[in-house]
């Protein structure tokens, strides 16, 4: 079968195989366990919800706006697309380096999409983008489902707080970067 005829699921579970073969934390689960958290930041930016998602989607901007220091290993593609995969390393605090392999699992042109961790620090995560039109620029969403490696009260404790913080200095950084193309 050619990788043209694959269903999402089937290239998800080849995202997965390929994040086997690697020396990172583990295989995380595929569907949400009942333990699950879910965080939402959202900001108003200064550019159409299809140019959001269009600048979301490129590699060089994804490494821009990460608040640490990020390095992309491998990927099937440089602008994003349903079925891409993601292998990077991101250092936490500048110190701690954590890999993970993300798979594109969904896609709405100029409106969305979403992204699933399929090997890394995290048991379960899960992160779907959202732009919505508001007529002077859009509504931009960052939606994270997630579920830790040590339980739900360090996830509501900890995790949540830094996750909170790293995508709203995300979000500071893509207003300034989107600002400038306005």
């Amino acid at each position: 079968m050619t990788t043209d005829k694959l269903t999402i699921t089937e290239r998800k579970i080849a995202a997965r195989a390929y994040a086997g073969r690697s020396r990172i934390g583990g295989l995380a689960l595929l569907d949400a366990p009942a333990d699950v958290i879910e965080v939402k930041v959202e900001s108003w930016l200064p550019q159409p919800a299809d140019v959001v998602i269009d600048f979301c989607l490129q590699r060089q901007n994804f490494i821009a706006i990460m608040p640490e220091p990020m390095q992309v290993l491998w990927s099937s593609t440089e602008t994003g697309e349903l079925g891409g995969t993601y292998h990077f390393r991101w250092w936490l605090k500048h110190v701690i380096p954590i890999e993970w392999v993300a798979f594109i699992d969904s896609h709405e042109p100029g409106r969305e999409f979403s992204d699933q961790q399929v090997r890394g620090f995290f048991r379960y995560f899960h992160h779907t983008h959202t732009a919505v039109d508001d007529g002077t620029g859009s509504r931009y969403t960052d939606t994270l489902r997630f579920a830790g490696p040590f339980g739900p009260t360090i996830d509501r404790v900890i995790l949540r707080s830094q996750l909170l913080a790293v995508f709203r200095k995300r979000h500071d950084r893509m207003r300034r970067m989107l600002s400038v193309l306005a």
